[in-house]
């Protein structure tokens, strides 16, 4: 990508104007009546019946009165279709001199330079290579079809190494409970180093206490700002002097594990506390100094990644290393062993604070401090007392869970081989939950003297401690209980086969239902959800992820496992050996071995996350291909244009630089200026207002790349900005720059874990796993420093697609289907204001439900300001003919802001009246579902693709073949918006109609 910085929209837009205006006749107030023409998504079949809209405009000379074309998923196939050809017979007439010799050849090429989108065009030829190839994707299907085994053989290859970066990467994982197994039962022998766990505590504690101060107070606290890194360094060397002073007088050693004098410890205790808060100006000024960007931090303000890596990991390692040092003591490793010898909940809550007054103390101080600055203000004085006074409930709380665990301890000591393991698995939870319950209890106690604003912060991070506690139970259980579940499973050969079976059962059942229609996988009707069918595969969907990543844990674990016994000196012999002697292999696996074959999965993950491009090795690169022979292919039909690959049958010039549709050298494009749309994903964003959405609008335009969604600042310090656009010749470099064909393929990305509006987590890890990827990873705009099209390391955006956490604040965006986003590709020409948009609607709507409009008037009011109002009651069917009266209708558009001039929404619908042609109503007879069968059909056969183009051609013939098109587009939109009056109140569709 260049070095400039990204164009705002409106600047986009005036260049978009200055474009338009070149290429028309009238020339005159063009920005207010643009006239754009949209093509609904749909696949295959939406870009048939696309191309009878554009036969049944083109008799009329409609097609070179049009300013934009916006196409959106599979409307973007014939969209493509147009604007090469547009290109391209504007290149031939540009130069005559390559005209063939041959007096045929001849005459064809002179027939193939005339003006695309004139009515002297002979699209013939073209349309009958489309129709050849409408079998898109496997021209020959068979079992012997080398189309067909190339389809397969590309899946399998991208799938196995897209699975095998996932399954190392998840290998890596369940081999680090291993080595940190060791640590556990180590940490309590390493003396003062036990210190790391008061540092990471008091660490952790002291960024909740200043981001709850600053929370609470309504002007800025001068303490908590960089300028005071000088005063809270020296306020941090008189406490560590304190501290120590105190430590050398009374020759403070706490990790004797006896008992210790708790009149010292204590205010060594409140000092490391105070050392802690004194030093977070200090840690402010050295963030702003090593900070990337040109907005430095001022002042402590923890944003959801920042909490995590202040607050949350340092918690839980602290909750691991206590747990371990509670196993320590409670088996009895010490000199003193004083605490193992206790058995009864009473013998541990009166006796064990005297072996725990510094952790007791420091919690103690540690809660007081952030009781202190949770209260709404320093002049409350019931705020003061109860600030005073909670700590010491909730430390006693504290104290007693602690005990409790304690006694658990104990009884899992009695167990010589299972016990260690148990404790390292349960126990930092269990203490991480006490801890929680102790923060309950003081935020209880403080009551009304805290903010709701502090007890929501809390709640966020008493979640982001349940999910990275949950984490760990999760990890630690499937590495360390994974193998012997394994072996109890498979320990018969008949049970073997049924659990191996059922779990692939499952899986694939997981997988297909989460890309049915009836699932969150994909639109719902009230229909799917009702019928037993539909709530079946909305369980399996729900269910299937699950029981394939349970699989996936246990089998990835039992693999490892062993890999470990068979380079070991370890004997064994049989899966049932693998049960019953499982803790006994387990404790005598070598750690050195484990980090050995750790560090080596770890290199080959490196090696494949650099090596394996995610986007390349995805399906979209199949699928790009398949399009460009098909559609662009389609533009180069005269004799000797195409020259494809003998062995393939694929011509890479068929594919041509988004870029290179806009005119060269300041002349006027071909064609109207072609809008892709695609979706930004943003499942993993914290804005709000996608709560529904997850992703906005992403376009693709041969003079620009880019989005206008405002990126927020998670500190919420700054306006939010706008992601902003890119040159396209530029985008992700020049030689990386988008072609045609890859644009349309990731507009009609449909099949993707990250999916917009229909987005699930669960169902997003099974779908990355088998490689059903078709969006794409584009460099983010706002970054104008990227020069790669694709990430160098692909392992960070790998894990955001297994999670559907893609964001825009990465350097990479996950852009996919526009339909994920607005199926009707619409929404950019609304936000254009368009004075005419004629929308061609063949998205599958078998109820006519219109989905994609309502969601469309919905958005437009709320994003945009404007209101459209359209009735279409005449296309709804009639019950008892199931034919409607009309397939199209006309309204208006109220864009508002002082623009006098409404615009006019011609809406074009895939229906049956039943006046259709005998070959139309032939093939609805012998296909019922017609027009709108599933799209996941891609597969079309000649009578199939020549019924869906009549029903187009009709349709958009019959619709301005009513009026008189020898005028200008405005005027001709005003004349058929007279043909259609206002609707009445009660047949308005606008955002809350049910038929929306």
């Amino acid at each position: 990508m260049g070095s400039e910085e990204p164009s705002t929209w409106d600047a986009v837009f005036d260049d978009e104007v200055v474009k338009v205006t070149s290429r028309r006749e009238i020339k005159q107030r063009v920005r207010e009546n643009l006239v754009g023409l949209a093509f609904s998504g749909g696949g295959i079949r939406s870009a048939t019946f696309g191309l009878g809209v554009l036969e049944g405009l083109k008799p009329f000379g409609l097609l070179k009165k049009i300013d934009y074309l916006s196409t959106v998923s599979g409307g973007g196939y014939i969209g493509a279709w147009l604007s090469a050809n547009c290109k391209r017979a504007a290149e031939r007439k540009a130069a005559p001199e390559k005209a063939p010799a041959d007096p045929a050849d001849k005459a064809a090429y002179e027939r193939a330079s005339v003006d695309w989108l004139d009515k002297s065009a002979n699209w013939r030829d073209s349309i009958a290579h489309l129709r050849r190839y409408s079998n898109y994707l496997s021209p020959q299907v068979g079992f012997f079809s080398a189309d067909t085994w190339s389809m397969a053989a590309i899946w399998i290859r991208n799938t196995l190494l897209v699975q095998l970066t996932v399954i190392l990467a998840i290998a890596v994982a369940l081999l680090l409970p291993r080595p940190l197994s060791a640590i556990f039962q180590e940490w309590p022998h390493v003396g003062d180093w036990r210190w790391i766990t008061v540092v990471l505590f008091v660490l952790a504690v002291a960024g909740i206490a200043g981001n709850q101060l600053r929370l609470n107070r309504d002007v800025d606290v001068p303490f908590l700002h960089s300028t005071s890194w000088a005063a809270g360094l020296a306020a941090t060397m008189i406490c560590a002097g304190a501290a120590v002073g105190l430590g050398v007088r009374f020759d403070f050693h706490p990790f004797t594990d006896g008992p210790i004098d708790w009149k010292v410890a204590a205010p060594i205790a409140l000092l490391l506390v105070l050392i802690g808060f004194c030093l977070l100006p200090a840690a402010v000024k050295l963030m702003s100094k090593i900070w990337p960007g040109d907005d430095p931090p001022k002042q402590i303000n923890y944003t959801q990644g920042w909490v995590q890596g202040g607050v949350v990991v340092p918690m839980m390692a602290t909750c691991y290393l206590v747990a371990a040092i509670l196993w320590g003591q409670t088996v009895g490793m010490y000199s003193s062993g004083e605490l193992a010898k206790l058995d009864s909940f009473g013998g541990f809550f009166t006796n064990a604070w005297r072996y725990w007054p510094l952790p007791l103390s420091v919690t103690f101080a540690s809660l007081w401090l952030l009781s202190f600055c949770s209260i709404r203000s320093g002049r409350d004085t019931k705020g003061l007392l109860a600030a005073f006074f909670a700590p010491v409930p909730a430390v006693a709380v504290l104290h007693a869970l602690l005990c409790a665990i304690m006694l658990l301890l104990h009884g899992w000591a009695k167990q010589p081989d299972e016990g260690e393991w148990l404790a390292f698995v349960w126990a930092p939870a269990m203490v991480l939950f006490a801890f929680s319950l102790s923060i309950v209890m003081l935020i209880g106690i403080m009551g009304r003297q805290s903010t709701e604003g502090v007890r929501e912060w809390w709640s966020r991070l008493g979640a982001w401690l349940g999910i990275y506690g949950f984490a760990w139970m999760l990890i630690a259980v499937a590495a360390v209980y994974g193998p012997q579940w394994a072996a109890t499973l498979l320990d018969s050969d008949t049970w073997k086969g049924s659990v191996i079976g059922g779990w692939l059962a499952t899986t694939l059942a997981g997988l297909l239902a989460g890309k049915s229609n009836s699932t969150g996988g994909g639109p719902k009707s009230a229909k799917s959800e009702k019928t037993t069918a539909g709530k079946l595969l909305n369980l399996v969907a729900t269910v299937g992820p699950f029981v394939f990543i349970a699989g996936l844990l246990i089998g990835i674990s039992t693999c490892l496992h062993l890999i470990i016994l068979s380079i070991s000196d370890q004997n064994w012999s049989g899966i049932g050996d693998l049960h019953w002697k499982h803790w006994e292999y387990m404790n005598d696996s070598h750690v050195m071995m484990v980090l050995a074959v750790m560090g080596a999965t770890f290199v080959c993950l490196l090696l494949l996350a650099a090596r394996v491009d995610i986007n390349e090795f995805s399906l979209n690169a199949f699928y790009r291909s398949r399009l460009s022979r098909c559609y662009l292919g389609a533009t180069r039909f005269l004799s000797g244009e195409r020259s494809p690959q003998k062995f393939t049958g694929f011509d890479e010039k068929d594919d041509l630089r988004m870029a290179n549709l806009g005119g060269k050298d300041n002349q006027p494009p071909a064609g109207p200026l072609h809008i892709v749309n695609c979706a930004l994903n943003l499942g993993g964003s914290s804005d709000l207002a996608l709560h529904t959405r997850h992703s906005a609008s992403f376009t693709l335009t041969p003079y620009a790349a880019g989005s206008s969604y405002p990126s927020k600042d998670p500190s919420g310090a700054r306006k939010p900005e706008p992601l902003g656009y890119q040159p396209t010749a530029a985008y992700g470099s020049a030689d990386g720059q988008p072609t045609l064909a890859q644009a349309i393929s990731v507009s009609g990305a449909a099949a993707s874990p990250n999916m917009g509006y229909h987005t699930s987590p669960v169902v997003a890890f099974l779908l990355t796993v088998f490689n059903v990827r078709l969006g794409w990873w584009f460099p983010n705009p706002k970054e104008s420093g990227i020069k790669s099209p694709s990430p160098w390391f692909s392992l960070r955006y790998l894990v955001k697609e297994l999670f559907g956490g893609a964001d825009d604040k990465s350097n990479y965006l996950m852009i996919s289907d526009g339909g994920h986003f607005e199926n009707l590709a619409a929404y950019e020409l609304i936000r254009r204001r368009c004075r005419v948009i004629i929308i061609s609607d063949a998205e599958c709507d078998p109820e006519l439900k219109f989905e994609g409009l309502g969601s469309l008037i919905r958005m437009c009011e709320v994003d945009l300001g404007a209101r459209i109002t359209l009735d279409v009651g005449p296309i709804r069917p009639d019950p008892e003919s199931d034919r409607s009266s009309l397939r199209c209708a006309v309204g208006q558009i109220d864009y508002g802001d002082g623009i006098p001039d409404d615009g006019v929404l011609i809406y074009l619908k895939a229906t049956m009246t039943g006046h259709e042609d005998s070959a139309v109503l032939q093939y609805k007879a012998s296909h019922p579902d017609f027009p709108h069968e599933s799209t996941g059909d891609q597969f079309y056969g000649e009578n199939q693709f020549e019924s869906y183009r009549r029903l187009g051609r009709e349709v958009a013939g019959s619709t301005f073949g009513s009026v008189n098109c020898n005028q200008d587009f405005v005027t001709v939109a005003g004349d058929l918006l007279k043909n259609f009056p206002p609707p009445s109140a009660a047949r308005r569709l606008r955002t809350s109609s049910r038929g929306a």
